[in-house]
């Protein structure tokens, strides 16, 4: 299962190319205000929010090496956390609500054994939609599918 920020990490770029479009017009119009603003300000505001929210986060289960292991990788780096998969007892769905009334989702991973039994968030943040949903849904039917039937196969 793989999360990436494909639409936001696209929009923030236009929207920095489009500053700076302002900003080199500016510059030939000889407005030095705006020239700041779209050349200085505002694109280094946006390169700080792209490397403090963008974020890339993989979450691979593989049964024959019995590893669940969990990327983030940031433009400030990658961290990975590994658990043995026999220790994955369930995915369930995280609800964080608002006080305007609406309803954000996440991961979490329930892990039954180990010394870090207890249930981890894939992610630190929630999100809308029915992704999260989904995710739950496919992890938990992966989880369950008879492994013995499936090695006769092969």
């Amino acid at each position: 299962m793989r999360s990436v920020p494909w639409i936001v990490s696209i929009m923030l770029c236009g929207f920095l190319l489009a500053v700076i479009a302002f900003g080199l017009k500016s510059l030939f119009e000889g407005n030095m205000t705006d020239t700041f603003w779209g050349l200085i300000a505002i694109p280094l505001f946006l390169a700080i929010f792209i490397v403090v929210f963008v974020r890339r986060d993989d979450l691979i289960l593989d049964r024959s090496r019995n590893l669940l292991e969990l990327r983030h990788s940031t433009f400030r780096g990658r961290t990975t956390v590994k658990h043995k998969l026999e220790h994955l007892d369930r995915a369930v769905l995280q609800n964080s609500h608002s006080s305007e009334g609406g309803t954000t989702h996440r991961i979490a991973l329930v892990l039954d054994g180990g010394m870090d039994a207890g249930t981890h968030p894939t992610t630190p943040v929630y999100v809308s939609g029915h992704g999260a949903k989904r995710g739950v849904e496919a992890i938990n039917a992966w989880l369950s599918q008879d492994i013995d039937s499936l090695q006769s196969e092969a």
